[in-house]
């Protein structure tokens, strides 16, 4: 089954738009953990293998931001066992990882290699400025999910996905068309959007196919309201994905850490189902 599929399977048979994102930031990882003579590698392998194993029933996917595994020595390793002990004990959850690639040729084939064959990813999120040389490669990979990044949420990004071409059409709109109807021939492609801006979500859900996923960004400790998602679900009531690390990886609370990480993640799903059942 593709990636995409898994996600949409989910949603529907674990009633959640839910995915974590697995960004482990030591600083923030509770003391117990951090106290403990290992290496740091084990920490956030014990930390969140834990996240993971109380939130697995309450997600669809998760997404892991690469550069927090980078900076370690060992990282690269970490990242594969973590990828793998959610295969291992929760089969049927794809994982996507977040590098943002988004080059040509060989460096293509080196990428995907080691996302892939190595560390053995259900999905990745693909930076579209080169054009046709990133994503092709990756719609070849027809089981794997391709994030491509559209509108993204962080404060500067008007000024590249907001400038109006020539047709009248904006920058950050030329690239959904591109990925809906030039580079989704394979169905694995899923658009990254935020609510952010200049933004028509009942646009945004009548271009784009009830099958594919849309991956909205800036909810969670980005603060970003979910008030308008019944815009763009499908007809399923499903077919948005909603990505929440920080919120749920460091919550605020007195309980034991795996039982405060899964009630954020439980208050979370709650509240996207909420939201979309108005």
């Amino acid at each position: 089954m593709k990636a995409s599929e898994q996600i949409l399977s989910r949603m529907k048979s674990h009633k959640t738009l839910l995915c974590c994102g697995l960004d482990p930031d030591i600083s923030k990882m509770p003391k117990e953990l951090i106290e403990k003579n290992i290496s740091d590698e084990n920490k956030i392998l014990e930390f969140l293998n834990g996240v993971i194993d109380v939130t697995s029933s309450h997600v669809c996917a998760y997404k892991i931001q690469k550069a927090f595994f980078d900076i370690f020595p060992d990282g690269h390793n970490a990242l594969k066992e973590t990828v793998s002990y959610i295969h291992r004990y929760y089969p049927g959850i794809p994982v996507i990882i977040d590098c943002k690639i988004g080059d040509i040729e060989n460096t293509m084939e080196a990428y995907t290699k080691n996302l892939f064959e190595i560390i053995q990813a259900d999905g990745v999120v693909a930076n579209p400025y080169m054009g046709d040389d990133v994503i092709k490669p990756l719609s070849l990979f027809t089981d794997k999910a391709v994030l491509v990044l559209v509108k993204t949420s962080n404060p500067s990004s008007n000024i590249i996905q907001d400038v109006r071409l020539e047709n009248g059409q904006l920058f950050w709109h030329h690239v959904l068309t591109l990925v809906v109807n030039r580079w989704n021939n394979n169905s694995n492609m899923i658009p990254v959007i935020s609510t952010t801006g200049n933004v028509n979500l009942k646009e945004i859900r009548n271009m784009v196919p009830d099958n594919m996923p849309i991956f909205l960004a800036g909810i969670g400790a980005q603060g970003r309201s979910y008030s308008n998602l019944t815009q763009l679900i499908n007809s399923n009531n499903t077919g948005v994905i909603i990505n929440s690390s920080r919120s749920i990886l460091y919550p605020l609370s007195h309980n034991s850490w795996q039982d405060a990480v899964e009630e954020e993640a439980v208050k979370l799903k709650n509240s996207l189902n909420e939201a979309i059942e108005k």
